[in-house]
């Protein structure tokens, strides 16, 4: 059974006095009340941030009449708080003027039913954990050191984990509750060689999971898990390798025959190259690449074998860092087909626009601490349309490659309504269907139509759990992801530099 959210009755109670008050004003409101528990702490080069507790709480307060809207974010759950937001609300919406279209909510689904999430530990024992972290990933790159003599590595990292609460109410009745951990780990790392280069990677690991996800306590001390090292371990060794890593001019780059998309590559050039255009207020305002404004598709997205869906991951709901069991508005979020054999097929939708579209709300309203419930990703990914072409190895899907390169990991990414553009940390190879060097970080950029239009194959299982912070006004989890590798065929849509 979910488990509550602290003080549950006593939040109801507020909640519904405030409802109760304000259906006496307007035809219809809700609320939102956000609660973060976290303890957090930062390696950065110069100083060392802690905190061993930290905890903010929001409320958002939306009221409908007569076909207007107004939202207004509340400080804290507080009867008298709410009132006076009430009445400012009220205020606000006899001076708005009616808008052309009339504002309208798609209901909500499963109105009944109240609690949602899964077990969040209410105590984190901050610093038992701080000091595994600081000692287990120094440690680690101490041993790399003595295995690479000549090279300095200094790593630095961030990591969060909390409890998040929520309960949504509204003045039709409906009240819901989602109680989730979320556990994140970031790892720079800088490695000064030989001769003083310097090359650098940044790592990440997240998902809707307690502290124990990233550091287990063995006896009487804490200790990162073997996944967690094992990821630590690996990327400060891919930052080792890149100190012999090699350059390809605009020639030798034009002569590739086809781009491996490692999954934490493909899906931040899936969020950023489509998924935003997925998002259903960015359809209504005009500005996706890919959907009219009216909700009509702009052409084919991506090859026949390919799929793109967001939600999350079908048969492991808690796998990827963007999960949640209901949105910010308490619509139970839904795995999303977007498009299908390459062709659009939905949107991700708030209860405004699902209305709008005549849609049903399928779970994509997020807030961030009080801000407004707007369409958002949560973990976006390409599944394969079919089995034909997926292998299960990498050098099955790369032996007929003649020349080719692989592009792993990302640092970020940026979009456009005609493209997206992201930064790759490290690139190997291909030639004749064997991987022979590593190569340079990369810059890669893509025009969104033509984007995914040229995948030919996929290898290993689909994974989302590829880490982001997406920013829409507002900061989003979010995980991205698909096949473990996913082939491109080069084509004149896809840029491609390299560095040095």
């Amino acid at each position: 059974m979910p488990p509550q959210i602290e003080n549950e009755t006593q939040v109801k109670n507020v909640m519904n006095q405030a409802l109760r008050y304000a259906r006496q004003r307007v035809e219809y409101a809700d609320l939102l009340y956000e609660k973060i528990v976290r303890i957090e702490i930062q390696q950065l080069p110069d100083r060392l941030l802690q905190k061993p507790f930290n905890i903010k709480a929001r409320v958002q307060l939306r009221l409908l009449e007569q076909g207007k809207k107004v939202e207004i974010k509340v400080g804290t759950l507080n009867p008298d708080s709410l009132k006076d937001a009430i009445d400012t609300g009220v205020r606000l919406l006899k001076l708005s003027p009616t808008p052309p279209q009339p504002v309208r909510l798609a209901p909500i689904p499963n109105p009944e039913k109240i609690r949602y999430g899964t077990a969040a530990p209410r105590l984190l024992p901050a610093g038992a954990i701080f000091t595994s972290l600081l000692k287990d990933i120094n440690k680690i790159a101490r041993v790399l050191e003595r295995k690479n003599p000549g090279m300095e590595i200094k790593p630095e990292f961030w990591f969060f984990s909390q409890r998040e609460e929520k309960a949504i109410a509204d003045s039709t009745g409906v009240f819901k509750t989602q109680v989730m951990p979320r556990t994140f780990l970031q790892l720079v790392t800088r490695v000064k060689g030989l001769g003083g280069k310097m090359t650098q990677t940044r790592a990440r690991l997240g998902n809707p999971l307690p502290y124990s996800f990233i550091v287990r306590k063995t006896k009487n001390t804490y200790h990162l898990t073997p996944e967690a090292a094992r990821h630590i371990r690996s990327w400060m060794e891919k930052t080792v390798e890149l100190q012999k890593a090699i350059t390809l001019n605009a020639e030798e780059i034009k002569s590739l025959t086809h781009f491996v998309l490692h999954f934490t590559t493909l899906g931040v050039f899936v969020h950023e190259a489509l998924g935003h255009n997925f998002e259903a207020d960015i359809v209504k305002a005009g500005s996706s690449g890919i959907i009219d404004q009216e909700g009509y598709p702009r052409g084919i997205v991506a090859a026949e074998n390919v799929n793109i869906l967001d939600g999350p991951l079908p048969g492991n709901p808690r796998d990827g860092f963007g999960t949640e069991f209901i949105d910010d508005e308490g619509v139970e979020v839904k795995t999303k087909l977007l498009a299908e054999n390459g062709v659009i097929k939905g949107m991700i939708h708030n209860r405004e626009t699902a209305a709008y579209f005549n849609a049903e709300p399928n779970g994509g309203a997020f807030s961030e601490l009080g801000d407004q419930r707007i369409p958002r990703m949560s973990n976006t990914f390409v599944q394969p349309a079919t089995r034909k072409n997926w292998f299960r190895t990498l050098d099955k899907l790369i032996a007929d490659i003649p020349k080719g390169l692989i592009l792993e990991g990302t640092s970020g990414g940026a979009v456009s309504k005609d493209g997206m553009s992201s930064s790759v940390l490290i690139g190997y190879l291909i030639e004749n269907g064997r991987i022979t060097r590593t190569v340079q970080p990369a810059n890669f950029s893509a025009q969104t139509l033509h984007a995914l239009r040229y995948v030919e194959g996929f290898a290993g299982p689909v994974r989302i759990d590829d880490v982001g912070f997406c920013g829409k006004g507002q900061t989003k989890y979010v995980g991205d992801g698909g096949p473990v590798w996913t082939r491109i065929r080069n084509n004149e849509f896809v840029n491609l530099s390299i560095q040095g």
